[in-house]
């Protein structure tokens, strides 16, 4: 239902005799306009007449007279209002026609003149709502850039992380068996500054001929630097033969070290290469994750979480160029 101003602007300019539409007298209060309002809408109700849009519109009349009524300073206003209109009506009468015309005339025009400038305004506030949806949806644009934009950016990083991680395996057994991650560290901070060390589940294998089935580990170890891991890849399995192997942990960086191994040789660190490895040595630095950086519990999860979102850097890619398009 309209709110009080709308319905005191109803009550000044309506022609229509609410009274009359609900069928009380002037003198009628609260309660029996309310009871004349239930008994009356009835026959008007939307679900009763599906097809009949003047009964639906008589509804909501009604329930605007009723609004009215019940309300003491919107009905003295359109008592007032009722009242001059009817002695209006009455003077118009004893009029001769011609003067009659004239001041229906008078009234239409002004009416006219207040549609117009309802509607000017009606105008106005619809540019200012359509200028406030512009901006909203200029925002949220930017905000959905600025956050594909940061999500390249993560991407990146990550991509770059793998680019830099190697991945180790040895066979649990001897002096290996209590190798962990301090002193894997150890190891390989000869090549370079670590970033962090993961430390995959170990995996029992079963060999043929032997009773007790064996346990192979894997370690992935990023680098802070693209060298540094390629120093570690081509000298880990030279310095430390006990280890199965010393491979990248991803086959793109293998591929990218291939092509750059035929321009340059990599950079190896001042430590000298000839220095053993003694378990001796006690724990290294222990370094974990860089804060802001996704920690993985094992091999595996780095593994999948990697190819995940490595796929998801080119899909966003590809949209980027079709929008740009």
């Amino acid at each position: 239902m309209a709110d009080n101003k709308d319905l005191e602007e109803i009550a000044r300019t309506t022609a229509d005799d609410f009274y009359e539409l609900l069928g009380v007298d002037i003198f009628a209060d609260e309660a029996a306009i309310k009871r004349q309002y239930r008994k009356t809408s009835v026959k008007y109700h939307p679900d009763k007449n599906p097809d009949n849009k003047d009964a639906a519109d008589q509804f909501i009349l009604l329930g605007i007279a009723r609004d009215i009524l019940i309300d003491p300073t919107l009905k003295q206003i359109y008592d007032r209002e009722r009242k001059l209109r009817v002695e209006r009506e009455e003077e118009k009468n004893r009029l001769g026609a011609q003067r009659r015309k004239m001041v229906d005339d008078l009234e239409e025009a002004e009416r006219r003149g207040f549609a117009n400038l309802k509607r000017q305004r009606e105008e106005i506030t619809e540019r200012e709502q359509a200028i406030a949806r512009l901006a909203e949806e200029n925002r949220t644009r930017r905000e959905a850039y600025q956050e594909k934009m940061n999500q390249l950016r993560q991407d990146e990083e990550l991509k770059a992380q793998m680019d830099r991680s190697v991945k180790v395996r040895f066979r649990r057994e001897g002096e290996a068996a209590t190798w962990d991650k301090d002193i894997m560290t150890t190891m390989f901070e000869r090549y370079g500054e670590i970033d962090t060390v993961v430390m995959g589940q170990d995996k029992k294998t079963k060999v043929s001929g032997e009773k007790h089935r064996r346990v192979d580990a894997t370690v992935t170890i990023v680098y802070l630097r693209l060298d540094n891991a390629h120093a570690a890849v081509l000298g880990g399995k030279t310095d430390y033969p006990f280890l199965e192997s010393v491979t990248w942990a991803s086959r793109e960086s293998e591929m990218k070290s291939d092509l750059k191994a035929k321009y340059s040789a990599p950079t190896m660190p001042a430590q000298a290469p000839e220095k053993a490895f003694k378990v001796s040595f006690g724990v290294g630095k222990g370094l974990g994750a860089a804060p802001g950086r996704p920690q993985f519990a094992n091999l595996k999860e780095l593994e999948e979480y990697t190819l995940k979102r490595c796929i998801e850097i080119d899909e966003r890619r590809q949209k980027l160029r079709e929008q740009a398009a």
